[in-house]
């Protein structure tokens, strides 16, 4: 019965400690996640939180692009205390930095709070449009492309701001007169296929030696393929550098 008695009394203490440290910490967490409840007089001021997430959206993008944001209302039941110290404006994981967004805004004072608003960034800058309506199959050039001014927040798959990176590109799905030409809408032109007899121009200690290999595979410029000499059926490996043309360093 002693033991019994000893043994239920450290199981009770534990448990006891147990639940006071689970109390702790919730607490801690409370803290921590929750915005603090603060007098009526000793709020912090909405407008300073708007202008703290304005100017952090800003500094995100170079003078070039023209920034907008739109900030979601506050919780009218949470009463911010008044931060002494700068705001920290940051993204939670895996938000985007533009379009419709979340935003974190996080007071390290005394009275340490942290809430998470919604938040529409829009962005205006220099992006690369088509001129003129191309049909899928098309092969780009300088003549089919311009740059505008457009809002890039709304396209979600990215886009280009320098035209010299497209030419020569293969337009995957049509494109209209004066769409953004995003990564998913073009891929690389094929200037080898396989099977093709190609020229491989073999370079070693200064020397370029022409021969005629037979291509393995399909590659796209500045990709790395394999071709077989066709005299010895050797097989090499080459960079594709122009239409029907591989360089192989021996």
């Amino acid at each position: 019965m002693v033991l019994l008695f000893y043994i239920g009394r450290m199981v009770y203490k534990n448990l006891f400690r147990f639940l006071f440290a689970s109390y702790l910490a919730s607490c801690i967490l409370l803290l921590y996640s929750h915005p603090v409840m603060a007098a009526s007089g000793n709020q912090h001021p909405i407008a300073d939180i708007r202008q703290s997430i304005d100017q952090f959206a800003k500094k995100l993008f170079s003078e070039k692009f023209t920034v907008s944001t739109k900030i979601g209302k506050l919780d009218p039941h949470f009463r911010l205390s008044k931060c002494l110290q700068a705001l920290q404006i940051f993204f939670p994981p895996r938000a985007q930095n533009m379009g419709p967004t979340t935003v974190g805004v996080q007071c390290n004072d005394k009275k340490p709070w942290k809430i998470f608003l919604p938040v529409e960034i829009k962005v205006f800058g220099p992006a690369v449009v088509s001129k003129q309506s191309l049909p899928r199959g098309s092969i780009l050039s300088a003549e089919d492309l311009t740059i505008q001014k457009r809002e890039v927040s709304t396209a979600m798959h990215g886009y280009f701001t320098s035209t010299k990176e497209l030419q020569g590109m293969e337009v995957r799905y049509s494109l209209s007169k004066g769409q953004v030409i995003g990564p998913r809408s073009l891929k690389p032109r094929h200037l080898i296929r396989r099977g093709d007899i190609v020229t491989v121009i073999a370079e070693t200690k200064g020397l370029h030696i022409q021969i005629k290999g037979k291509a393995l595979m399909n590659g796209y410029h500045g990709q790395s393929i394999r071709v077989k000499n066709i005299r010895s059926n050797r097989v090499l490996q080459g960079e594709v550098v122009a239409t029907r043309t591989v360089r192989v360093k021996l």
